[in-house]
């Protein structure tokens, strides 16, 4: 059944349809979302460890909304508000109560503005792949494809500052642009093309000297090696010295999964390639989709892991929400023989990802 469901995936994501078109229906803006608790894995509810992942709680998001789904970045805020970006240029924002499995004081809105409308397949100009905010002063950066560029939103979204449209990104193709942006302490910009491939191996990244969205800014160009088969979809700071990195693979025969990494942020360097290594793997039985979100914030001295599904608004999909614990090294089981052999396989490359190049 999970490879019937992949290639019935598969066919969704990669096959032209024609479909006959009936009445539009009148737009829901529907400002509601609901939270269903679900398990890491149905069929063992007790598992709760995965690598250096412990699962704390999960749940499924819906909303009536139209414009609700594909959620391709993120962002944990103060008292436990999440703010979610669409790749149809979509904010979602709620306050998450654990307790009561309730989304308090949601919002569903477009972003003020984005890269020009030349046609009228706008929302794919407008594809928002990566997001930051900086709590000093409220400001917002969210990284587009198709239109590669970074743009610079003031506090609260009121109005878009400024925007670059780097000349090292306009030549990523076109459905592979920022897909996950850091900033560094110092001031430093990594952007993050998902498949212009590197010369030297891996795929494309940009430095930039300064902020990524002010047009004065200057990128040099290095790589970034994700595992084997796998496709970088967000990035996170976890400290000073490294950085989360979150990938997903889809295949007809394996269907999705996901590889949970850490980088050394003095591994990317202008010129070389960086990789990172995997701390966890999901990926069937356990409940998985298009991970494509990723966030940290702090529980004392835990770090506390959210991630976030894009659903591609496909009703074969879901869009799940999960909160983990990162285990210490020390703190992680020990893997018995076949897990291990499980884990060389799952390295081995997929037949595609969720989009064809």
């Amino acid at each position: 059944m999970p490879r019937l469901f992949a290639c019935l995936s598969l066919f969704f994501f990669l096959v032209p349809v024609t479909f006959v078109r009936g009445p539009v229906p009148p737009p829901n803006d529907s400002q509601y979302i609901t939270l269903k608790p679900i398990a890491l894995d149905a069929r063992d509810p007790a598992r709760t460890v995965v690598g250096r992942l412990e699962f704390l709680a999960g749940w499924k998001i819906t909303s009536d909304n139209g414009e609700f789904g594909g959620i391709s970045s993120m962002l944990a805020l103060p008292d436990n508000r999440f703010l979610m970006l669409s790749d149809n240029g979509t904010l979602v924002g709620f306050t998450l109560d654990e307790d009561k499995n309730q989304a308090l004081r949601p919002f569903i809105a477009p972003l003020p503005e984005g890269p020009a409308k030349p046609n009228e397949y706008a929302q794919l100009n407008w594809d928002a792949e990566s997001f930051l905010h900086d709590p000093e002063t409220g400001q917002f950066w969210v990284g587009y494809e198709h239109q590669h560029s970074v743009w610079r939103y003031g506090p609260t979204f009121a109005r878009k500052e400024t925007a670059h449209y780097s000349k090292a990104a306009q030549k990523w193709p076109e459905n592979g642009g920022a897909e996950a942006m850091l900033r560094l302490k110092d001031g430093r910009f990594l952007v993050f093309s998902e498949s212009a491939e590197y010369s030297k191996g891996g795929y494309q990244a940009l430095m930039f000297d300064s902020d990524a969205a002010e047009p004065t800014s200057k990128a040099v160009v290095f790589g970034y090696q994700p595992p084997k088969g796998y496709r970088l979809t967000d990035a996170v700071l976890l400290d000073d010295d490294s950085a989360l990195m979150l990938h997903r693979r889809f295949t007809p025969f394996d269907g999705v999964s996901a590889i949970l990494s850490i980088a050394q942020l003095k591994n990317f360097q202008p010129g070389k390639v960086a990789t990172s290594v995997s701390i966890a793997t999901l990926k069937p039985p356990l409940k998985v989709d298009n991970m494509e979100a990723l966030a940290i914030t702090r529980d004392g001295e835990a770090t506390i892991v959210w991630i976030a599904s894009d659903d591609n608004f496909s009703a074969l999909q879901e869009s799940l929400f999960f909160k983990f614990r990162l285990l210490k090294g020390k703190d992680s089981p020990k893997k018995s023989g076949p897990e291990r052999q499980n884990e060389k396989a799952e390295a081995s490359p997929g037949f595609s990802t969720f989009e064809s190049d």
